[in-house]
């Protein structure tokens, strides 16, 4: 074929919607290197866009750009809620989102009223016998109510964005009065298969059992949760693309037993999967899957070609239409760039290994590679450190994970009906109990490298260099090499000539109590007062910390700030 650039606006424009979007939260910082960025990026756009004549996808590309920076504020806007003073009459319904830790018990309540009106979600911390509460219970109570900040230091608050809660309150559990129960059909599903995984297979197994159907990882021990981590497979207790192709695959495969039209096929899939997105709390991963899973479908039954790129971008666009903020949101971006590497990457990857593996062993080899190249900069962030056996982990384990997921699934529907096929749930949890021992041999090794978090500017003209490299990317050679000369000499000049702000560390002292100041990339600074703690321990402490120096702090500042305020002699492996 005649060489050309392939365009995907669909795909384009999401990629101007998330850029807006995450652009707008420095708007105001003043993060110097992250603006020239940004402007030489729009510039070079327009000027490539312009030499090969596509006005129309430039304006449209620039008008969404325009629109994600708008639409950033509208997404707080979205989710701030009205500012209570005093002592407040609450009323809310305990969600089965409840977590217990060190005698306090934090509770999502839904379907709030304060003082008699519908408000939004609201963090409670109950001290005393929190426990007593279950999820459905109608409660009552006082409290003063303050407002969550979606930013605090740079550091973006996830957990209350994804719930819908910008309120929390804190009560003693004797001041809380239970004056009804009900328990919401994704809530009460999720209670009985719970139930049902945690008798059938035990605390330790259930738990995982549970996460690899819903994606929940709190009741995970910590054990096996690292050992997931540790070896590089903990994408496998997360819902995602792997979850909606089986259950797809389970779906179609009984319905083209039952001779049903494509057409009845096509819908029965949709219901089914808009039904699992619900369960798992439209989590950004499994709504990424779900959408693509339903084009997918929706492009055989057409007969259709199914573009990738193009259907990665509309699931991208309609999840941040609704929800601007999950652009900061690391479950999205590491979904969506994972998806990405491996639509970028994959294809002439896998070309490559064929020539040196079996063709199972290089797909396998290639998918793994391509799903990790795009996510290093969130791995970097989130772990620090990464597992080179993680390729053979994901061998071994994703073809187990493959026979697992769709015979749990039937095991847990049969289970609904007839109680007494509990023990086929048994079966299920000695193959869990043989995966994490396989996790575990792979994260009991020496053979793990450092990460350090990645400058954004980095990120993206690393991502901007993969995709140059892509088979979506196709011009004449000269052009080629041109293109990717020009990109690598911008990034030495950005690093090269243009001021970066750094983040720093600085031990100081005032009339001899030791003061720890921690600046980030935005000059933003919080102050540790060390008084209790002698100078040496806070010397070793602000060196303990140097992992934390020299690198943007964005994403990390806000907890650590929590974490070091209350630290004194003791320095945690977390820390």
């Amino acid at each position: 074929m005649e060489r050309k650039i392939n365009h995907r606006p669909i795909f384009y424009s999401f990629l101007a919607l998330f850029l807006g979007i995450y652009s707008a939260r420095f708007l105001f910082n003043l993060n110097i290197s992250f603006w020239v960025l940004v402007v030489l990026a729009v510039v070079g756009l327009v000027v490539f866009l312009c030499i090969y004549k596509k006005f129309a996808l430039l304006l449209v590309i620039l008008t969404v750009l325009l629109f994600g920076i708008g639409w950033f504020f509208v997404g707080v806007s979205m989710f701030e809620g009205k500012v209570f003073l005093g002592e407040q009459t609450i009323e809310g319904r305990v969600s089965d989102n409840v977590e217990y830790a060190d005698g306090t018990t934090s509770i999502l309540l839904k379907d709030v009223k304060i003082n008699g009106e519908a408000e939004k979600n609201i963090r409670l911390s109950v001290s005393g016998v929190g426990e007593n509460l279950e999820a459905g219970d109608i409660i009552e109570f006082s409290g003063v109510i303050e407002n969550n900040a979606l930013f605090n230091l740079g550091s973006f608050n996830l957990s209350d964005y994804r719930d819908n809660a910008p309120y929390s309150v804190s009560t003693n559990i004797s001041n809380i009065k239970v004056t009804g129960f009900h328990l919401s059909f994704d809530e009460s599903f999720r209670l009985k298969v719970k139930d049902m995984l945690f008798d059938a297979m035990g605390s330790r197994n259930g738990a995982t059992a549970y996460a690899v159907l819903f994606g929940e990882t709190i009741e995970i021990d910590e054990d096996i949760y690292n050992a997931y981590t540790d070896a590089g497979v903990l994408h496998l207790l997360a819902v995602s693309g792997l979850n909606v192709t089986f259950l797809i695959s389970l779906i179609g495969y009984i319905l083209k037993l039952l001779k049903v039209s494509r057409f009845t096929n096509f819908l029965t899939c949709f219901f089914v999967l808009m039904i699992y997105c619900a369960l798992c709390g439209f989590a950004p991963s499994i709504v990424r899957a779900g959408i693509m899973g339903i084009i997918f479908l929706w492009a055989q039954l057409s007969g259709k070609c199914y573009d990738g790129l193009n259907t990665l971008g509309f699931a991208g666009i309609l999840t941040l239409i609704f929800s601007p903020l999950s652009a900061l949101d690391l479950g999205f971006l590491m979904s969506y760039f994972c998806v990405l590497g491996i639509l970028l990457i994959h294809p002439w990857l896998s070309t490559i290994l064929r020539k040196v593996f079996p063709k199972f062993v290089a797909g396998s080899f290639s998918i793994s590679i391509s799903a990790q190249v795009l996510i290093l900069p969130f791995l970097a962030l989130m772990y620090s450190q990464i597992n080179i056996l993680s390729l053979f982990a994901n061998l071994i384990l994703v073809p187990m994970f493959s026979f697992i997921y769709p015979v749990l699934c039937v095991c847990v529907l049969l289970c609904f009906g007839m109680p007494f096929l509990s023990f086929l749930l048994t079966l299920c949890g000695y193959v869990f109990s043989l995966i994490v021992e396989i996790a575990t041999f792979f994260s009991q090794t020496n053979l793990l490298i450092s990460l350090k978090p990645f400058n954004v500017v980095l990120v993206m003209l690393f991502m901007s260099l993969v995709f140059l490299l892509s088979r979506y990317f196709m011009d004449k050679k000269k052009i080629y090499a041109i293109c990717n000369i020009a990109l690598i000499v911008l990034t030495y000049l950005i690093f090269t000539f243009v001021p970066m702000n750094t983040s720093s560390i600085t031990l100081t002292s005032y009339f001899n109590t030791p003061l720890i100041l921690i600046t980030n990339s935005n000059s933003e600074t919080i102050s540790i007062n060390g008084s209790g703690t002698s100078l040496n321990s806070a010397m070793y402490l602000t060196e303990t910390k140097t992992l934390l120096a020299n690198i943007q702090l964005d994403e990390r500042l806000g907890e650590s700030e929590r974490e070091l305020c209350g630290v004194k002699e003791n320095i945690t492996h977390q820390d």
